[in-house]
């Protein structure tokens, strides 16, 4: 009784958490792990632990050192103390699992993998080492600092001894711990390809196109520069230049390559392929073709299966590739350019495709080839610009084309094969001037002015046709309104037409009838 009256307040404190406190941690402790055994929850591990060894044995120690009053550096004291150190030790390595299980059961990120088992690895370590650390040096008094300088000696001599293996392991750890590719993936570093089989501490071992198994030392792979072709997705884009001859136009050099990028197998219609031109040079013209595929495996095959169908859809669309073979010639672009010009008889022909200029006798159309020469357009392109003073007249002898007003889009004129048109030298007051352009790739004749009015001066019946059509083309691309007025001839210039070749000259009977929807 007298050594309880003795009982300080640090004790009677020590004395009421040991008959109070720790059995209310205990029922606690165990309520908890059964629900956490119902849910089946990794957490039931350490619970139970802590529940079953660790508060016991923290209260054994407090009866024995607080209530008995035995020395904390007593043998009994110590034994208890180590004890309670390896449950709490075991308690925080099953915590730390519980938290690396957790994390690799989330949603991979696009381009990462699971945490590897080897970066998991450290933290143990970690808390092993300094669970031994606390036990010798705090618990049973062991000075450790002539161990730790034979340690220092001793790792000083093995890392000399082992250097190149021990970069090695270390270059195998950051690559485990950053993951640049996965077992699986196809890379490329240096001049090595392949798909990687596996990877360990030491070395990664890549299956290359040959078939052969090359082991590469991680040390090499974490000093280069890796290319991932599966990571963050497989798609993947394959690029051939090539080159064609220059007289084909690009709109069907282009559309020669697309067809043949379109049926090669293993070309993904989404993303499209596309073709940009990249060298214009005489005598060739240098394009790249970009498809895009899934996996990169097939790319040499899929580059020489599109190099087999250029060939065949070069004959079919008739778009020449370079011939293979060379010759040594005086190169004169001046005369060249004159020899591929088309003669004046070509020129007639040509002009005789308009039927409103067939009927002239020859004396007349060799005026006009005469006074005319060849030109091209692109798809897309504005071939006479808005209120550009012009009194040419153009022939459109392959195409189609457009002619609409800026202001009303809606209304438009469509040109084809035959067909006449002109620039407008100056509008109306109320409307912009029209707009020609080109739906697809045309080739036009155009007739000087000059040559155009004397050939029409003496055809009475061609300047009236002209008049007519000039005052219904006006018609079409400016409707009338309350407040609106036919210009006069005169201020239109000449628009062109064809639909005086059946002899009718009302609007109705153009060769371009009115559509829904503006020009693109």
């Amino acid at each position: 009784m007298n050594d309880l009256l003795d009982f300080g307040l640090a004790e009677w404190i020590a004395v009421i958490g040991l008959v109070l406190v720790l059995p209310t941690l205990i029922l606690i402790a165990g309520e908890v792990q059964e629900r956490l055994r119902l849910r089946g929850s990794l957490l039931e591990k350490p619970v139970a632990m802590v529940r079953n060894w660790l508060l016991p044995i923290v209260a054994a120690w407090g009866l024995v050192v607080v209530v008995i009053g035995m020395s904390p550096d007593s043998l009994l004291a110590r034994v208890l103390a180590t004890a309670g150190l390896v449950v709490l030790t075991i308690t925080a390595l099953q915590l730390l699992r519980f938290f690396v299980d957790g994390r690799r059961g989330e949603s991979k990120i696009p381009g990462t993998g699971n945490v590897p088992q080897l970066l998991m690895m450290v933290p143990r370590l970690l808390i092993t080492l300094f669970a031994l650390w606390f036990l010798f040096t705090v618990v049973w008094n062991v000075d450790l600092s002539g161990l730790f300088a034979a340690l220092g000696v001793t790792s000083l001599v093995v890392s000399l001894a082992l250097q190149d293996t021990l970069s090695g392991l270390a270059s195998g750890f950051l690559i485990l711990g950053d993951r640049p590719f996965n077992p699986g993936d196809w890379i490329k570093f240096g001049d090595l390809e392949g798909r990687v089989v596996d990877t360990n501490w030491r070395s990664s071992r890549i299956r290359d196109r040959n078939g052969d198994l090359v082991i590469v030392p991680n040390s090499t792979l974490s000093a280069a520069t890796i290319v991932n072709y599966d990571e963050p997705e497989h798609l993947h884009r394959v690029v051939v230049s090539l080159q064609v001859a220059y007289s084909n136009p690009p709109s069907n050099a282009i559309a020669m390559l697309l067809a043949a990028a379109r049926a090669t197998e293993g070309v993904l219609e989404d993303p499209a392929p596309k073709v940009r031109v990249v060298q214009i040079d005489d005598p060739l013209m240098g394009y790249d073709v970009q498809m895009w595929i899934r996996d990169y495996t097939i790319a040499p095959r899929v580059k020489s299966d599109f190099g087999a169908l250029v060939w065949y859809q070069s004959h079919r669309m008739d778009v020449p590739l370079p011939s293979p073979a060379y010759d040594l010639y005086h190169h004169d672009p001046i005369q060249e350019a004159i020899d591929d010009a088309p003669t004046v008889d070509e020129l007639m022909d040509r002009i005789r495709r308009s039927p409103m200029l067939s009927e002239l006798d020859d004396d007349d159309l060799r005026q006009l080839a005469e006074a005319a020469r060849p030109d091209r357009f692109q798809r897309g392109e504005i071939m006479l610009e808005p209120g550009v003073v012009n009194r040419d007249i153009f022939l459109l002898w392959q195409g189609q084309a457009q002619i609409f007003s800026v202001d009303r889009p809606d209304l438009f004129i469509t040109l084809s094969d035959g067909d006449l048109f002109g620039v407008v030298g100056r509008s109306s007051r109320k409307q912009a001037p029209p707009v020609v352009l080109a739906l697809t790739d045309c080739e036009i004749v155009r007739i000087d002015a000059e040559a155009a009015s004397a050939v029409a001066s003496r055809n009475t019946v061609l300047t009236d046709q002209l008049d007519q059509l000039m005052v219904s083309r006006a018609r079409r691309l400016s409707p009338l309104s309350d407040d609106a007025h036919i210009v006069a001839p005169e201020s239109l210039g000449f628009l062109g037409a064809t639909a005086l070749a059946s002899g009718d000259g009302e609007a109705d009977s153009d060769n371009g009838e009115r559509e829904a929807g503006a020009p693109t």
